[in-house]
């Protein structure tokens, strides 16, 4: 039984890999866009949703809105930014790029996790709340 079980995992593995596009996988997650739209996306769900329930007690602002914004700004940027190299020997030689590639489905679900927790941290900080 066990044997069985180890010898169908590479092929289930292997099928899988045939059905993935696998340029993807090469490109890099951590990338220039995906560290600014995550951190506006996280600052503005983070106090839009303090000020409302702050306000009113009721209303919450999700993430799937603000990503319903930030998948076509990520593709444009994908498109129109140039591609620069930016150096920084003060920070221990820290060296990125601009635009490393296109918009990728992996940034856009690091984008998704920072916005939800903006989202999250802002409800749960608010005042209206009373533990």
């Amino acid at each position: 039984m066990i044997n069985d079980m180890a010898a169908t995992r590479p092929l289930l593995a292997a099928e899988q890999w045939e059905s993935v596009n696998g340029v993807e996988d090469e490109e890099p997650i951590w990338t220039f866009r995906m560290v600014l739209l995550g951190s506006i996306s996280f600052i503005f769900l983070l106090i839009l949703n303090k000020y409302f329930l702050k306000q009113t007690g009721e209303c919450i602002m999700g993430m799937t809105s603000t990503l319903m914004v930030l998948y076509p700004l990520g593709y444009i940027m994908g498109k129109v930014v140039p591609d620069t190299r930016v150096y920084y020997p003060t920070l221990g030689g820290l060296e990125f790029s601009t635009n490393p590639g296109r918009f990728s489905g992996r940034e856009y679900a690091m984008i998704s996790i920072l916005a939800n927790m903006g989202a999250i941290i802002g409800g749960f900080t608010s005042n209206s709340y009373h533990w």
